[in-house]
């Protein structure tokens, strides 16, 4: 792998050229994942949000790097590219791995006074509060190939095709297998709850979040919490009709922070 030195503006990648827009949306992907499962939401967001999505090394424009395999070597850069673009409100998502990487992200960016709180919601996806352990199995141990079939069969969520194709498997684990070992050493320290709004969100269906611990994330939000549980598993916004619900959650968010603008 190539030895690299990015700098902030390596870690996050403009999604829409939506310039008129009141606010700025960061995206975090689930463990393994990249940028390319956030495309479909440009269209519905456009006028409401110009999109990013958090570059992570392992994937992407970033495939010769290596994962990350500490979550510090995550939040701290992302928090510093995050705080520069806070001239607009931010609304942050992340999905189950992503969520946790947010939370310390967001943590970071308002200890270094990055940004008013007010200008900021959360939106936490698919993934338990943070100070309860995960009831997801554990397998970032295994080889990454094992890792990605293990993934697949607990969530039905990489098409047969794919799992086919010896390359995709290999490029997916190395960045799966990582994520996952983040994910699963990640402890929790004691410190204060976030200041901003948070809305944590989760599929009705989802084997490993249940409304309890989608609930449990209350404790994290010192600025006002909702929980909002969508039909559908732990990827309960892929099919078409939770696409939808999700984005009317997040429009709504946006209509929130824009009004802080006026």
């Amino acid at each position: 792998m190539n030895e690299s030195h990015p700098t902030s503006l390596d870690w996050l990648k403009r999604m829409s050229a939506d310039d008129h827009s009141l606010v700025t949306m960061i995206c975090f992907p689930p463990a393994g994942g990249g940028m390319m499962g956030f495309w479909p939401w440009i269209a519905p967001l456009r006028g409401r949000a110009n999109v990013y999505a958090a570059a992570l090394p392992g994937r992407d424009q970033r495939l010769r790097e290596e994962p990350a395999r500490a979550l510090e070597a995550l939040a701290s850069p992302l928090a510093e590219a995050v705080a520069a673009l806070a001239d607009k409100p931010l609304l942050v998502f992340g999905h189950s791995f992503g969520a946790l990487v947010a939370y310390e992200m967001i943590h970071r960016l308002f200890a270094e006074g990055s940004v008013a709180p007010e200008r900021v919601h959360f939106l936490a996806s698919g993934r338990v509060a943070p100070h309860l352990p995960s009831r997801a199995p554990r397998v970032s141990h295994l080889a990454p190939r094992d890792v990605v079939f293990r993934v697949a069969e607990l969530h039905g969520n990489i098409p047969v095709a794919l799992l086919e194709q010896p390359e995709f498997v290999a490029m997916i684990g190395r960045a799966l297998q990582a994520d996952l070992h983040i994910n699963e050493t990640y402890a929790w320290t004691e410190r204060a709850p976030l200041p901003c709004p948070m809305t944590a969100i989760g599929g009705d269906a989802d084997p490993v979040v249940s409304e309890a611990e989608l609930d449990a994330w209350e404790r994290h939000a010192g600025g006002g919490f909702e929980r909002r549980l969508v039909a559908g598993d732990h990827f309960y916004f892929r099919p078409a009709a939770g696409q939808q619900t999700l984005m009317e959650i997040v429009s709504a968010c946006c209509a929130s922070l824009a009004a802080t603008t006026q």
